[in-house]
């Protein structure tokens, strides 16, 4: 075995650990890498990055059809699932190759494996065995899997992305924003998609008008819900997945996909050795400056189980480099953390939800708007804007704003540096709209429910 010592040593190339990574060598430490996997994480690989570009191409099918209402005349376009897989591969390789690019330019050095604890101050990666004075863990989740008798046909997001072919007609387990943000892609590509649920809803956790809003014109699109049921059991029989919901209900399909939500990607990290605790649900424990229960090793991103956002995981990893390498004190803010669901149409928002918000505050003002944007005015396609903004009166702050239509994520972006500002009610009504736009409705919103 090599024997190998560092001062910091980060196990997981995602975009937070590359980000803490190349951070810390710039200031003069030691630093190594540890990604048995490519480089760039979930994110780029197989999440946010491929995830964005399926989301683009599944929209062309509503624009072709908006062309003609506004004059252009087009023979039948014809789409390319391999086409489309193949130069988003290209992509993904042309972005790992910028990840590589940075660490290497930084002086980190990279081991192409995974890596697991031999002790509390011992690491094993491959054919060395490193020790560093500070560790960082930024492994990530991996999506979680259910236990079906056709387990090993059906897919998660992680083979989504390089199907050989789209099926004509899928089920989706899991009302989650993976799920969501997939029935919406494969809907628009031409697939008969099913959404279902254990509950009676999808998007847990977000504001109730808008999911209602969003569920409504995902099923005016063709998707189609089922609710309060799920399988007892799923079969492989003559090359179709036939799903058995009990109660005599069995329906079959072309493919089966399970975006159930994700868990810690810490099986083969040997924790344990290095007396690091976790919580129930497989995360690591961490307190307020990110480190775990053993003094050397610290960890953040989607594996702390806080907010699973790239962005957090890359701020998170500013903190952690300061806190270790400056000796400060910092501990991250978790409020006002805008977030994006790429579904069909687009939703985003930035605070509280109407529920939140009430258990929050005494009293609160909620404004409200719905209207057939001007892009889709001279069209039969009925998708409509809903706009939700949510005040607390006692000082006039804005504390939710929620926005389900086409560039949501663009539009809430730029409030949202406004609104961890401090944003008022009182600061909208001021500024002056840009028409005929969109997003001119937040600033005009008058009337309260």
């Amino acid at each position: 075995m090599i024997k190998k010592k560092f001062d910091l040593f980060v196990i997981g190339g995602g975009s937070g650990g590359v980000r803490a990574a190349r951070v810390a060598a710039s200031k003069g430490m030691k630093v190594g890498l540890a990604e048995g996997w490519d480089l760039g994480g979930t994110c780029v690989n197989r999440g946010c990055v491929p995830k964005k570009l399926y989301s683009y191409s599944s929209h062309f099918s509503d624009d072709f059809n908006l062309m003609n209402s506004f004059g252009w005349k087009i023979s039948m376009p014809k789409f390319s699932w391999r086409k489309l897989v193949d130069n988003k591969k290209r992509e993904i390789k042309r972005l790992n190759s910028i990840y590589k690019n940075l660490l290497v330019n930084s002086g980190v050095e990279i081991f192409n494996d995974f890596a697991c604890f031999e002790d509390k101050q011992t690491l094993k990666v491959g054919k060395n065995l490193i020790n560093s004075k500070s560790f960082l863990v930024a492994v990530g989740t991996k999506p979680r899997k259910l236990s079906f008798e056709a387990s090993n046909q059906i897919i998660t997001s992680d083979e989504a992305f390089d199907l050989k072919k789209l099926p004509k007609k899928i089920l989706i387990l899991g009302g989650g924003y993976i799920a969501v943000e997939f029935a919406s892609i494969f809907n628009g590509l031409g697939v008969d998609v099913t959404i279902c649920v254990r509950g009676n809803k999808i998007l847990k956790g977000f504001d109730d008008d808008v999911i209602k809003n969003l569920s409504i014109q995902m099923e005016e699109k063709g998707i189609k819900f089922i609710t309060g049921l799920f399988p007892k059991d799923i079969v492989l029989k003559n090359k179709k997945f036939n799903v058995n919901f009990g109660k005599k209900k069995i329906e079959n399909f072309d493919l089966v996909m399970e975006a159930l939500g994700r868990e810690p990607n810490v099986k083969s990290l040997n924790l344990k050795l290095a007396r690091i605790k976790t919580s129930e649900n497989g995360s690591i424990i961490v307190n307020r400056f990110f480190k775990t229960s053993n003094k050397n090793v610290y960890a953040i991103g989607d594996v702390i189980d806080r907010v699973q956002l790239t962005p957090v995981a890359i701020a998170e990893a500013m903190y952690i480099v300061d806190n270790i390498f400056k000796k400060t004190k910092k501990h991250f803010n978790y409020e006002n953390i805008p977030t994006a669901v790429f579904s069909n149409p687009n939703f985003a928002c930035v605070g509280l939800t109407e529920k939140e918000a009430r258990k929050k505050f005494k009293k609160i003002h909620i404004f409200t708007s719905f209207f057939k944007p001007l892009r889709y005015s001279l069209s039969k396609l009925n998708e409509k804007v809903y706009i939700k903004l949510i005040v607390n009166s006692l000082n006039d702050r804005i504390v939710g704003l929620h926005y389900l239509g086409e560039n949501a994520a663009e539009i809430i972006q730029g409030f949202a540096v406004a609104v961890v500002k401090g944003l008022k009610k009182s600061d909208l009504d001021e500024t002056i709209g840009i028409h005929p736009t969109s997003a001119e409705e937040i600033v005009t919103m008058k009337s309260k429910n």
